[in-house]
């Protein structure tokens, strides 16, 4: 009876804690008018977690706001055409909600513009306080849950309080003269990413869905999650007075950059034969397969990214003799999306606010893996708030496309010739950099095929 008594005892207790957390998830869901000063600077954490703050200094969750992209996007696009369609009245809410946190929880939806636009190659101090922070440290480390689940549109709640607040981490028993540590199951969930990695839009169009994208994948069961890849696990100390532990997460995070990119995809050809007499036409195909992504190829901001294959017969040194263009499908009225095109028919914005350049700014005819976002005039847009349809053929994990090819071997070859194929990676067109006055983004081989040829 006494052991029943106490066993009972024990379950009210759980209980009443358990009851009492709802509530306080509750309040804090409620309370989220959070001032900038209820975080601590990055410069703070730099102090204990020194090689941590190094890699996101130089990460793009550093540069969320300050980045050169968002910079002139959200200031000269997207302010520009609140006014355009109610739908559209509050859309900046959704910007800053991820791209400056701490800015959103205090109210400030329009930030002062940065004196200083960030892009991948330059690294600031790290000295930030406002909005210009970006995702940052004690933002991270102070989400006590979501609001949905999976989450989407940054449904975070925060635990920021005036005081020094306890910072939450996947550390078995963490420890900080500094700050109060405990354990939080949601920092080993890959739902983590899922509030700002998936997105609706005001037309209830998935406009990001790379969460979405990883759970419908075969990742999960084999228990990879976001964390494996972006957050590499290393060992080592954590901060500099803790102790050496066999996993310490990496806070560069990663995506769509070299590190990443190069060998994500394969490529191979496919040909009956390599001994062909001028004259001939030759039928082949090459099979195209994303092999280390957990989610489509490309992700992200789907409407810029672009991945590219482009096939041509090259001499011995790599000069290009012949391009072989993809051939078009005139059954799939989406076909056009697919094929790299220089026409003037990509809006910055909504197609009735501004005027086309144009949509691939690359050499035309090759195949293009992304996600073409129409507006409500059924224009292809780069604005993802604007966008109320979506058409794609981005490569699934682990699917291997086979695409087909032709050509006709010309009479003027060298001796020695060679078929290649090539995989091209960039996150944005030259043309929507140059209409933003941003740097152009580099290109990036994925993945190469050669095969040298015989010609009689």
């Amino acid at each position: 009876m006494k052991k029943f008594s106490i066993y009972f005892l024990l379950m009210l207790i759980a209980g009443i804690a358990i009851t009492q957390n709802k509530k306080t998830l509750k309040e804090q869901a409620k309370n989220q008018t959070k001032p900038y000063h209820f975080f601590e600077d990055p410069k703070t954490c730099e102090g204990c977690h020194v090689e941590k703050f190094k890699r996101w200094n130089v990460s793009q969750h550093s540069k969320a706001f300050t980045g050169d992209f968002f910079q002139k996007q959200f200031y000269d696009l997207v302010l520009a055409s609140e006014s355009f369609a109610p739908e559209v009245a509050n859309v900046k809410e959704g910007c800053i909600g991820c791209h400056a946190p701490s800015a959103f929880l205090a109210g400030e939806l329009v930030p002062p513009r940065t004196t200083k636009m960030d892009n991948f190659w330059n690294k600031g101090n790290g000295d930030k306080s406002m909005a210009d922070r970006g995702v940052f440290c004690d933002f991270c480390h102070t989400i006590s849950h979501f609001k949905n689940k999976p989450p989407f549109n940054h449904d975070y709640v925060s635990s920021a309080t005036e005081a020094i607040d306890t910072k939450f981490g996947d550390l078995e028993f963490p420890w900080s003269p500094h700050h109060k540590t405990a354990t939080s199951e949601i920092y080993e969930d890959p739902q983590m990413c899922s509030s700002c990695h998936n997105e609706l839009n005001p037309y209830n169009v998935w406009v990001k869905h790379t969460f979405s994208e990883y759970e419908n994948s075969v990742f999960p069961d084999q228990g990879i999650i976001c964390q494996t890849c972006h957050m590499q696990p290393m060992g080592g100390k954590p901060a500099k007075m803790g102790i050496v532990r066999p996993v310490n997460s990496d806070h560069w995070w990663g995506g769509g950059f070299k590190e990443f990119v190069e060998g994500a995809a394969r490529v191979e050809l496919k040909l009956a034969s390599d001994e062909f007499s001028m004259g001939t036409k030759v039928d082949f195909s090459v099979d195209v397969q994303a092999v280390a992504t957990g989610h489509k190829f490309p992700t992200g901001s789907v409407e810029e990214r672009d991945v590219w294959l482009r096939l041509s017969l090259i001499d011995n040194n790599g000069k290009e003799l012949l391009h072989i263009p993809v051939p078009e499908n005139p059954n799939d009225p989406n076909d056009k999306y697919f094929i790299t095109s220089n026409e003037k028919v990509a809006y910055p914005s909504h197609s009735k606010l501004s005027e086309p350049f144009e949509r691939d700014a690359l050499p035309e005819g090759d195949r293009l893996y992304h996600s073409a976002f129409l507006d409500s005039e059924g224009n292809f847009t780069y604005a993802q708030w604007f966008c109320v349809e979506e058409i794609e053929n981005r490569l699934n994990p682990l699917e291997i496309r086979n695409e087909k090819y032709s050509f006709t071997v010309p009479s003027n070859l060298p001796d020695e010739i060679y078929l290649q194929a090539k995989l091209n990676y960039r996150r944005m067109p030259d043309s929507f950099a140059d209409f933003l006055e941003i740097d152009r983004r580099p290109v990036i081989q994925v993945a190469k095929d050669v095969r040298r040829l015989r010609i009689n």
